[in-house]
């Protein structure tokens, strides 16, 4: 096995089984096995999802392991005895993804759908995440970093990037279209605004005391959900007649509720935020029928997307809203998330 200098035992931001705390300690450096790389991690974006699995409230979503973080940069520090040495070297600038492998060879993997695979493994839920000074990739599915875009930028496209992208690639809305973005001035929605800006769609942004950020990232217009009297109303006068589609960034059931209320006639809904609780959309067959409503949902993309999503960074078009912070900060990340306070998208430099 080719490698850098390794050391036996690293940092990681290791989660106890017992308490549920999150703490900065020492553990053994991950060892890379058949076509697996070690990277050495430069940063890690904190994902909702991360606190998803921190706290345990979503079914599907049980962590087996302790340590979380999906969205990490950095360069491979050693090889696994089955890596192609003539794709990948030591150095090279490559992201450790949410999606960590899939089969490949299933009906979902063959038809543009891999990041469903029922047989994937996720960083951060299946294998040892981000959130530490080494991490394990797959070379097999692997995305390599892009040359100018910084680890520091590229961090926060791994998922929040992406799965807006996505969300308005499957959306397929005319230019000129309105879409609201809730959950606007946080980690997915602020790059969601900057997305739809640059695919050519107008935004409505949806937040509470949000507005100066959400605005100058390009949403023509803004509604404080806290303050507004009747936030359905208010998209619908804005748009003229309501949005034609709806990401839903937010983790939260009223954000839904009103959606499908202020979307006009043939609009999409896409879901993305995942509410603590269970949660049915007040739809019915009238809604399909009548107004010809769509709902969708997507979490993440394929390397494609992911590819596809660095670009519009790497040409200036995009630009994450960072807010850094290192290990120990994890928990305190968290609860922002948790508690919709955080402006932007939090990333951890690691080195």
């Amino acid at each position: 096995m080719s490698s850098l200098s390794v050391p036996e035992a690293s940092l990681a931001a290791i989660q106890d089984q017992n308490t549920k705390i999150i703490s900065v300690a020492k553990r053994p450096t991950p060892v890379p096995v058949g076509t697996q790389v070690l990277v050495r991690l430069h940063y890690s974006g904190v994902c909702a999802t991360d606190l998803h699995l921190a706290r345990g409230n979503i079914p599907y979503l049980q962590p087996k392991v302790s340590v979380g973080g999906h969205e990490g940069t950095g360069v491979i520090a050693s090889l696994g005895p089955q890596v192609d040495t003539g794709e990948w070297r030591i150095g090279d600038p490559v992201a450790v993804r949410w999606v960590h492998i899939v089969c490949g060879k299933c009906e979902v993997c063959t038809t543009g759908y891999e990041n469903l695979c029922a047989s994937r493994k996720l960083a951060g839920k299946d294998i040892e995440g981000t959130f530490a000074e080494y991490a394990i990739a797959d070379s097999s599915y692997m995305v390599r970093l892009p040359a100018g875009v910084s680890d520091a930028d590229a961090a926060p496209i791994l998922c929040a990037g992406v799965t807006v992208y996505k969300a308005l690639k499957i959306a397929n809305l005319r230019k000129g279209s309105w879409v609201a973005v809730s959950g606007a001035g946080g980690g997915l929605g602020h790059l969601a605004i900057q997305y739809a800006r640059a695919m050519g769609l107008k935004v409505v942004a949806l937040d509470a005391r949000k507005r100066d950020l959400c605005l100058s990232l390009g949403a023509e217009v803004y509604i404080d959900v806290l303050e507004t009297k009747d936030c359905v109303s208010d998209v619908i006068e804005a748009t003229a007649g309501g949005a034609h589609g709806a990401l839903i960034c937010a983790s939260s059931a009223q954000a839904y509720a009103d959606a499908i209320k202020f979307l006009r006639r043939a609009g999409t809904l896409v879901c993305i935020g995942l509410p603590a609780k269970s949660t049915s959309l007040p739809l019915g067959p009238e809604d399909f029928v009548g107004r010809g409503i769509k709902v969708m949902g997507t979490s993440t993309g394929d390397r494609q997307d992911t590819l596809e999503a660095l670009d519009f960074v790497a040409n200036g078009q995009v630009k994450p809203q960072l807010i850094e912070k290192r290990l120990t900060d994890i928990e305190g990340i968290l609860k922002e998330i948790e508690d919709g306070t955080a402006l932007g998208k939090a990333v951890v430099k690691i080195a």
